[in-house]
């Protein structure tokens, strides 16, 4: 039993690793090769796991053997775009000014009920109002509206507004993010004296975001819970 959990225990830490040396796509946003990989790790890691017999090592040299083929692989493609599209494909326009490619949706086989509910998805209800429409690498769909049914932006308003930047978490559940606090650019002092200012101690914040202005949005935890 502690053998297995042992075992286990170091293929988590190592597909962990693997993971993060592949990079954060989301499962939905993979390419082919790397959800055939995912897959393969997750394969070749529960063998070991079911059967105390079979040498860890095998595995590991299997999973990093993987790994590295994806970014051998990856690290091709960015010199080469003939590799990239066997590995990855090419993205396809299934709509075009309205009008459906049927015969590009025979070749993805797609049907109609899938494209419909694509489409849905990103809350778009009348193909009309599609000016293009791509079946991406990854299995999404991008959708371009035409002009007169997009959303007016601040810029066909006329209207000029002030860039405050992206609020960074620099306190979460009562401690400060060093990694947000550099990425703020504000000197851990500045956010110091902005939490003085509050009258709410560190360890009661449960969170506090900063802009590039520096003004700060603080929310104090709920005691009662």
């Amino acid at each position: 039993m502690v053998v297995t959990l042992i075992r286990a225990t170091v293929l988590y830490v190592i597909i962990i690793f693997l993971m993060r040396i592949m990079g954060k796509r989301q499962i939905g946003e993979l390419q082919p090769s790397e959800l055939v990989v995912t897959i393969l790790l997750s394969e070749i890691a529960s063998i070991p796991m079911q059967d105390n017999s079979v040498p860890i090592l095998h595995s590991v040299v299997a999973l990093f053997a993987l790994v590295a083929y994806e970014i051998f692989s990856s690290v091709i493609g960015l010199k080469s775009n003939k590799l990239r599209a066997f590995i990855q494909g090419h993205p396809v326009i299934i709509i075009r000014d309205g009008e459906i490619d049927i015969k590009a949706l025979k070749k993805l086989r797609i049907s109609l009920n899938d494209l419909v509910s694509l489409l849905r998805q990103k809350d778009v209800f009348d193909i009309s109002q599609v000016s293009y429409a791509v079946f991406e690498t990854n299995g999404k769909i991008s959708v371009l509206l035409k002009p007169e049914h997009r959303n007016s932006t601040v810029k066909d308003l006329g209207i000029s507004p002030s860039d405050k930047g992206m609020p960074f978490t620099v306190i979460c559940d009562g401690a400060v993010v060093d990694n947000a606090v550099e990425q703020s650019q504000f000197d851990i002092s500045k956010i110091q004296k902005l939490v003085l200012s509050s009258k709410i101690p560190v360890e009661e914040i449960m969170i506090m975001t900063v802009n590039k202005d520096g003004i700060a949005y603080i929310a104090r935890k709920d005691n009662e819970n």
